[in-house]
Parts: C-alpha cells; structure tokens; sequence
C-alpha cells in the first residue's frame, strides 16, 4: 500500500504459472449498504461525496490527534453511539444503517452471522488510558483493544445470532471479511452475513505513517504525477449479503451482486508493494474466475489508490495489463486512508455506482497530470456498467479483488 525503501528497478518477471481453473461461485445479493465517513453520514452523503469527487479532507484540531493539526485527514464529524470503542462505534452505526436498509429488523437477524474488518479495535481508548487521559490499567477497557471486541458487540447490541468472526490484516482486512462473508453465504453456514470494515484514526497509525515519511501534508492526490504520499481517514463501511433466494422468499429487492473474489499473498516486502505486481494480477484473475468472467466485462475499477509513489505506480501496471485502459478511479481524497475500512467503504461505492450507473472520478483527479496509460475518471460519467473491480494492497503484501455486479447478475 505504500513505500519503502528505494530499489533498483528490473524488468518484470513474468507471470506464475496461470491460476488453476476455479469453479465459479454463485452470485450473491447485496441487500443492505451503510456508511459513514468523512463526508457524513448514510448514503445520500456518500452519493454527494462520489459524485463531486471533492476532497472532503481537512485539519483537525482534536486533542487525542495532535498530528491533525498538521495535516488533512478524513474525519468523522456525526454523533456517535456511546459505546467504551470509537472503532466499535464507528462499526455500529454502519451496521444499523445497513440492516434498516436491507429491511431487517431485530426478529428477523437470529440467523445473520457478522463479520469484521478492523485494525484499530480499541487502540485509542488504549492510548487515553497510557497517557493517563482515561480509566487506569485495571479497567476493563484495555479489552477493547482486542479486534473481536468490536464483533461481539455489533453482534449483541444488533441482535446477530449467526456466526461470528474478525479478520485484522492491515487495510485488506475488510476485503478478507468481505471474502469470508461471501464464503460463509456460498457454504450455507449463514442464509446471510451482515459484513463490516471500521477502524478510527489514533496517535499510533498516524505517528507511523509519519515516521516512513508517507503523508502528504497537502493532501493525497492518487494516480497524479505530482503525488508526494498518502492522507489518512476513519470511517467504516457495512454490507448484507446474503443467499438471492433468502433474499427472494424475503421480498428483499438486491441492491448489487457481489460475483467474485481473489486473495493473495506475495511477502516481498512489510510496507513496500511489489513493484511487478505479480500477485495483485493473480488475485484480479482468481475474481474474475471465481465470477466466470473475462477481463472485458469489468467497466470501472474503484482503485486502491493511496497517492504513494510505489503503490500507484504498481497498481496501474497491475491494472492495465488486465484491463487495458479500463477507467479507474481512487476515493483516498474523499475519505483519506481508512485503514482496515477502506475496501468496505469502496465497496460500496461500487455498488453505488452500479446501481446509478455512474463512474465516479477519481477524488482530486482535476488537480494535476494523470500517470501515463490509464484512463483516470476525473469527472463523473454516465455509463452503462455491469461489472466493478475493487482492488486492494496492504502491509505485509496482502492484495485482494473484489468484483461486484449489478443487482440482476444474482437473480
């Protein structure tokens, strides 16, 4: 997802051996869709936010975030619900909109499973308590901290009686939930899956950051030239997936369709993406195998896009030897980068942009000169979209792609 030390450059290998035939897997419906983040609350926010493709960045004068100060980052300004985690409460108001959008209420969620993606957990009320800001040592809040924390309690204050699990791998960790989600669906463990990326800014993530020297104090501005690194964000994201004919026997009209999905793995690096992304292109190939579909059914990729420099460069690379010029487009300047939320909040950006079919431009994308050989959207279009790719890198070279369709491909 970022930048790590300099390497000397090399021609690309090539690719590992061509992924195994895979059976495809059963479309999914998508039911429900929630999110908050920088732009607000609920979708009409989102939809604003996307549409514009204005940065939604900015300072902060928060006392728990003295780096803000400096630079812009996507906060959240909604009300929150009470709870000891701003992580787990982040989580809870996605999910309460996504279950009210997908028609679920509490008599109707004894077979929903939950599952999280999160960094964060309850790191920042950890980091309050250790520098005497809040509960002392003994108190039961340094539980918080433990990622399945924010599970188990979206699970019991929403009523969630199906399976529960949490996946903490840096920011692919939403997009490894939303694979279990899909899976558990897939399987018949769950008739559905209420699936949840969240995480809140805190001193830590954001010192670290700073200390590779990956921030850009004016602001992200991925797939651009002129792009010196990163912004981070908080926000979280949640989706209902679930069985089309559950959702059928339910008078549960789908949203979207979620139709494949690629995880890989390559371990070149602990923050410096491979510079031939070999095994982004294998999980985008392992999605497109797992949906049955060719390269050039994908219309729109809803982008990684971080504003580094070497997770943009090998990104595009990845992208267009797939796709060719398809359109592609980052949401970091809307959001800054959530962490362990992002490939949710992407998520459902994609499935926003099926369900109005629209091409969202990438976030700031006006602001310079875009790297040479991609088509970036640098302002809404309309179009006739049936299939999005999100991608997604992280630390420790996790890389995952996720395709979603529209709402009929589950039918």
């Amino acid at each position: 997802m970022s930048d790590g030390p300099a390497r000397a450059s090399s021609p690309p290998p090539p690719l590992s051996p061509p992924v195994p035939s895979r059976r495809p897997g059963r479309p999914l419906a998508i039911t429900g869709l929630g999110c908050v983040g920088a732009p607000g609350l609920g979708l009409d926010a989102q939809l604003r936010a996307l549409h514009t493709g204005r940065s939604h960045l900015s300072r902060s004068q928060r006392g728990d975030l003295p780096l803000a100060q400096r630079v812009p980052i996507g906060r959240v300004d909604a009300l929150l619900p009470p709870l000891p985690s701003r992580t787990a409460a982040l989580a809870l108001l996605a999910g309460r909109q996504a279950l009210a959008d997908a028609g679920l209420d509490a008599g109707a969620r004894g077979e929903l499973g939950v599952v999280v993606g999160t960094c964060t957990a309850g790191l920042p009320e950890s980091e309050r308590a250790y520098l005497g800001q809040g509960p002392d040592a003994t108190s039961p809040i340094y539980r918080w901290q433990q990622a399945h924390r924010t599970t188990q309690a979206v699970a019991r204050l929403l009523h969630c009686g199906g399976a529960q699990s949490t996946h903490s791998l840096a920011c692919a960790s939403a997009a490894a939930a939303l694979v279990e989600a899909a899976e558990l669906v897939r399987s018949g463990q769950c008739p559905m899956v209420l699936v949840i990326g969240a995480d809140a800014l805190t001193r830590l993530t954001m010192a670290g950051f700073f200390s590779l020297q990956l921030v850009d104090e004016q602001g992200c501005r991925p797939f651009l030239t002129e792009r010196r690194g990163m912004s981070l964000g908080e926000g979280a994201a949640a989706l209902v997936i679930e069985d089309a004919e559950h959702a059928r026997r339910r008078n549960a009209p789908p949203q979207a369709s979620f139709l494949g999905w690629g995880l890989r793995a390559d371990g070149y690096h602990s923050t410096t993406p491979d510079p031939h992304a070999v095994q982004l292109q294998l999980a985008i190939r392992e999605s497109l195998a797992d949906a049955g579909l060719g390269p050039g059914a994908v219309g729109y990729v809803n982008a990684h896009g971080t504003g580094t420099r070497d997770n943009d460069e090998c990104e595009a690379r990845a992208l267009g030897a797939i796709f060719g010029m398809v359109p592609i487009a980052s949401a970091k300047r809307i959001y800054g980068h959530t962490m362990g939320a992002c490939a949710a909040i992407e998520a459902v950006a994609c499935c926003l942009a099926l369900r109005h079919q629209r091409l969202w431009p990438s976030a700031g994308g006006q602001d310079g000169t875009p790297l040479p050989g991609i088509d970036l959207v640098q302002n809404a279009r309309p179009g006739s979209l049936a299939v999005a790719c999100s991608t997604t890198l992280a630390f420790g070279g996790v890389n995952a792609a996720l395709l979603f369709g529209e709402a009929h491909r589950c039918a």
